[in-house]
């Protein structure tokens, strides 16, 4: 059953900002509602949350858990890309969510299912760790 959702003046004010500040590292929604208050007409702090859940729940913004020591969640804007079919790399030095779009996250799916009988949900599924622009950077620091 398709969801269907209300295209409000608030939604439409949130949905502008995200893609216009659109980029690889997710932003907590505090970090979001302190972008768009400066914007006139722009939703309050609990509308902000609301509509950044009902976004994730239709696709069109990513929603990951924060990684320790932060709480909560990080927003990542994705518009009309999918991203429930494929894997994503997080990179817990700069942040960065690299969308894994090869084969490899089907071999690992498939994997997982035939050998140990968990279904995965690909697109909630992210690998956490270190990308290679930070590991290039700290391994520049350490020599």
């Amino acid at each position: 059953m398709e969801q269907k959702h209300y295209n409000t003046a608030g939604r439409a004010k949130l949905v502008q900002y995200l893609a216009a500040n659109a980029t690889e590292t997710p932003r907590s929604a505090e970090d979001i509602y302190a972008g768009l208050s400066r914007e006139e007409g722009a939703p309050g702090y609990s509308s902000v949350y609301r509509l950044l859940s009902k976004l994730a729940n239709e696709g069109c913004v990513r929603r990951l858990r924060a990684p320790a020591p932060a709480r909560g969640y990080l927003y990542q804007y994705t518009g009309a890309h999918d991203c429930r079919a494929h894997f994503h790399l997080h990179c817990l030095s700069c942040g960065s969510v690299t969308h894994l779009e090869c084969d490899c996250g089907n071999e690992i799916a498939s994997h997982l299912f035939s050998r140990h009988g968990f279904a995965t949900d690909p697109g909630r599924s992210v690998l956490y760790g270190t990308c290679a622009a930070c590991q290039t950077a700290i391994k520049g620091e350490t020599v």
